[in-house]
């Protein structure tokens, strides 16, 4: 009875322990990404504790979220998990901790990078906006609001 209230309470808190949980993103993560939204559009970015344009992408983002939209949002961080603290940081400051995060997990970024996409040479911030049918829509530089909305909505996704 013990280790079945054990199991119960874990199982009850296990969707609130991966809130805002900092995942290690390897060169399977986008496709279990893409299986979570299956059928919808979402928003993958990809930015870093030392770039300057990632930051104002970020923000606006926060303010996006936190509007009360199901932001489709899938955030990855390309430093390194030696940088989480750091990363969590950055993220509760734009109040994008409660939000699906992850962080490069390999010692050769380049992998990573290619199983993104194997055209992407490392600029950020790098958004890809992929439609219903996961087809990407590629964005070098900070996105702009008025497109990530166009995109949203044109795409059934949140206003």
């Amino acid at each position: 009875m013990k280790h079945f209230l054990c199991a119960l309470l874990l199982a009850a808190i296990a969707p609130i322990a991966a809130a805002g949980e900092l995942r290690p993103f390897t060169t399977d993560t986008l496709a279990e990404i893409r299986s979570q939204h299956a059928g919808r559009p979402f928003m993958l970015t990809l930015w870093s504790l030392t770039c300057h344009h990632c930051a104002k992408e970020l923000r606006m983002l926060g303010k996006l979220a936190a509007k009360g939209s199901k932001l489709p949002l899938a955030i990855v961080s390309t430093d390194t998990p030696h940088d989480e603290q750091d990363i969590r940081a950055a993220l509760k400051r734009f109040d994008l901790d409660h939000l699906d995060t992850w962080v490069f997990a390999d010692p050769i970024p380049e992998r990573l990078r290619h199983a993104i996409d194997p055209t992407w040479r490392g600029e950020l911030p790098k958004s890809y906006l992929y439609d219903a049918t996961h087809r990407p829509e590629a964005h070098s530089g900070a996105l702009d609001e008025s497109t990530l909305r166009k995109f949203l909505q044109s795409k059934g996704g949140t206003r």
